[in-house]
């Protein structure tokens, strides 16, 4: 079986200055899951830092709409203060 990536889905958070990514492969990319989402610091130009500053495991969700829906709540989380992430890695990168 050939590993591919079905789903990639990226947003940059200005005022955060952070990366929200989601994909999704047709193997197994951890422990019981096919696909995620996590946060990287970076800026309009992409990621710069690949420590995850958040994860979320979407078990074996393959679908593009239902991940992008799911990716799309992330997004808005982080937003609205309800995910947090740490102040003191993102200061760091600015």
């Amino acid at each position: 079986m050939i590993f591919e990536m079905l789903v990639q889905i990226k947003t940059f958070i200005p005022e955060q200055n952070v990366w929200v990514s989601t994909v999704a492969y047709t193997q197994e990319i951890g422990l019981n899951r096919t696909s995620e989402t996590m946060v990287f610091k970076g800026n309009a130009e992409g990621i710069t830092d690949y420590s995850e500053l958040y994860f979320e495991s979407h078990s074996y969700i393959q679908d593009k709409a239902l991940l992008k829906r799911l990716h799309e709540q992330i997004v808005s989380k982080i937003k609205l203060g309800e995910i947090q992430l740490s102040k003191e890695e993102i200061e760091n990168d600015s």
